[in-house]
């Protein structure tokens, strides 16, 4: 067989590799029979990723069997292309302009959000500084913006007065106020601070009926004169007392009055210091099982009630888990449950017999962050529960120049 490198005329010519793949034309018959015989008789040249490792492996390396160097030389030319493309198309994005910009983007909106986050609307009293003239200083109330205010029949009163006239506080209050009279309706309230005894009232010495709002004043008189002092049943007043108390049940409250009378009512009035009013004595007064009343007195008589609440006896106990659990009251809703209070409420919607007139009315005690004070409020609005939440929300307002 003829050599690849030999022509016929027995010329040696410089020795090259032969050509393979698709780019080798042999030129003729004889040469691609001689390119044939030496592929035969010539070793695979290696590749370069393969002289390299063969060049690195150890000289006293066992031989491998032909399966060995077949799943060596798969394994050896397994592509790790993918990989490496993966890594520089990452530390490109890192390095681009596109990615610090992204950055800085997130960065300012990071602190963008932190910085809109709204504070707690009461600020802590220890960080503030106190005045030069030594008064202390006390954290704004919420909802403390600017109402602008409208003319109401009658000007405030009471201690407290002046303070509430220069604040926002105003505003809030004449606009409640303003909503009833409006519709031709009157209303009165009366608030005092159990704390500082301010006090700030409204038309609070016009009288009015004053519907189930009696109910509780006469109930307590029951559990002090009675139950305290030991000359009534326990078992018989109780089932008519949270009837009465909380779901206000006329029927229950008739009964209290037949069977204890009106006698202790009047001595827990003079022991209240509750005057007898529009009424010459308290005979005349009590004659009515609901008797006309205005908003100092009923403000006294639950002055007396938290009084007597203070004691903490056990009837006492009770009588205030009643005030407390009331199915109905304008004040709980306005002020949420997160607030404690302890009120009974009244409604009537028409002139009625027995001296009877339209009226919403509700008074009691609320326990607020910021300090206890008691509250009467009364209207001649027929039943209109919802419509007397604005006043009680707009007085926990004025409460707050109060103290």
């Amino acid at each position: 067989m003829n050599q690849p490198n030999v022509r016929h005329n027995d010329e040696v010519r410089e020795e090259v590799p032969p050509l393979r793949g698709r780019h080798f034309k042999p030129a003729s018959v004889e040469e691609w029979l001689a390119e044939v015989a030496t592929a035969q008789n010539t070793p695979e040249e290696a590749t370069h990723s393969e002289r390299t490792l063969l060049e690195d492996a150890p000289a006293d390396k066992a031989p491998q069997t032909q399966a060995t160097k077949k799943s060596a030389r798969h394994y050896r030319r397994r592509p790790h292309r993918r990989r490496d493309e993966s890594l520089f198309a990452l530390r490109s994005l890192v390095q681009s302009p596109i990615f610090a910009y992204a950055a800085a983007a997130f960065v300012l909106a990071a602190i963008l959000f932190v910085t809109t986050i709204p504070v707690p609307h009461y600020t802590d009293t220890a960080d503030q500084s106190k005045p030069a003239d030594g008064t202390s200083t006390k954290p704004r109330p919420e909802n403390d913006d600017y109402v602008e205010p409208r003319e109401i029949a009658h000007s405030f009163e009471g201690t407290s007065a002046e303070a509430v006239n220069a604040s926002n506080a105003y505003g809030v209050l004449t606009q409640a106020i303003g909503e009833f009279e409006d519709t031709g309706d009157k209303v009165s309230f009366a608030v005092r601070d159990l704390t500082t005894d301010n006090t700030l009232t409204y038309d609070s010495g016009r009288p009015q009926y004053p519907a189930s709002s009696i109910k509780a004043p006469y109930t307590c008189a029951v559990y002090e004169l009675l139950l305290e002092k030991g000359e009534a049943s326990y078992e018989e007043i109780r089932p008519l007392a949270e009837e009465t108390i909380l779901e206000s049940s006329d029927e229950a409250y008739r009964e209290l009055h037949e069977r204890y009378g009106m006698e202790i009512f009047s001595t827990w009035l003079q022991e209240a210091n509750v005057a007898p009013g529009e009424y010459s004595s308290y005979g005349e007064m009590l004659i009515w099982n609901y008797p006309h009343l205005n908003t100092d007195q009923l403000l006294a008589m639950w002055l007396h009630i938290y009084d007597y609440l203070q004691t903490d006896t056990p009837f006492a106990q009770h009588l205030g888990s009643l005030l407390e659990a009331r199915e109905v009251s304008a004040m709980r809703n306005a002020l949420g449950k997160e607030v404690k209070t302890q009120s009974k409420m009244g409604w009537f919607e028409y002139f009625g017999d027995f001296f009877s007139e339209p009226a919403t009315v509700e008074a009691g005690i609320v326990y607020a962050p910021e300090g206890t004070y008691a509250v009467a409020v009364m209207t001649t609005a027929p039943a209109q529960i919802a419509e007397l939440e604005p006043i009680f929300t707009a007085l926990a307002r004025a409460h707050y120049e109060m103290i």
